[in-house]
């Protein structure tokens, strides 16, 4: 449980993209900590839903299909359809590559990133958002893969914060700490 190693297909995957694109999920978090601290069931890459031409562009054999987000069922995708950031996700077939790879899609405005929950208030700009590992990897903030699993309330979720929340510099505990609900069981440990 101690590799990074499920990280070089996805890597390889997009070696050949021209957009931006960011691990996120556990893995930007085991990243942003230097450690695998838990096993992952696959890797979670984000892209801005405004380059869903470039995705289309790049991967065709085999083209990526669209993952219902409640059922998990698949459907063949057309790269002219659009797609929407939050519930629409695009997978590989199960054999394409070693560790399963999920595409989420990110809203952006310009330079920023939009949080697609809520009205679109919440926002940072791209370069913000974007850390590097040491080998090269770019992986999401930790404050924002957080504000993610902030909504979920799944043990490993919760797990992934208490992990990690002693890592969080005084400024991305408090961008975080400003965009949940001060009843929320994180807030607390945000303080200090």
């Amino acid at each position: 449980m101690d590799s990074f190693d499920q990280l070089l297909a996805a890597r390889s995957l997009f070696d050949g993209y021209p957009g931006s694109y960011w691990v996120t999920g556990g893995w930007a978090l085991d990243l942003f900590a230097g450690r695998v601290r838990r096993p992952h069931s696959d890797v979670d890459v984000l892209v801005l839903a405004r380059d869903l031409d470039q995705v289309a562009k790049t991967f065709t054999m085999p083209r990526p299909m669209v993952q219902h987000p409640e059922s998990g069922t698949r459907r063949p995708w057309e790269p002219d359809e659009q797609l929407t950031p939050g519930p629409d996700a695009l997978v590989f077939p199960d054999d394409a590559n070693p560790c399963p790879i999920q595409i989420l899609l990110a809203a952006s405005d310009a330079d920023e990133w939009v949080f697609h929950r809520g009205r679109g208030t919440i926002r940072k700009p791209l370069t913000e958002i974007t850390l590097t590992s040491l080998d090269g990897t770019p992986y999401l903030a930790p404050e924002i893969v957080l504000l993610f699993k902030s909504r979920g309330g799944r043990p490993k979720d919760n797990d992934d914060f208490t992990d990690v929340v002693h890592l969080l510099d005084a400024d991305r505990r408090h961008w975080l700490r400003n965009r949940i609900a001060p009843d929320h069981p994180w807030f607390p440990a945000l303080l200090h």
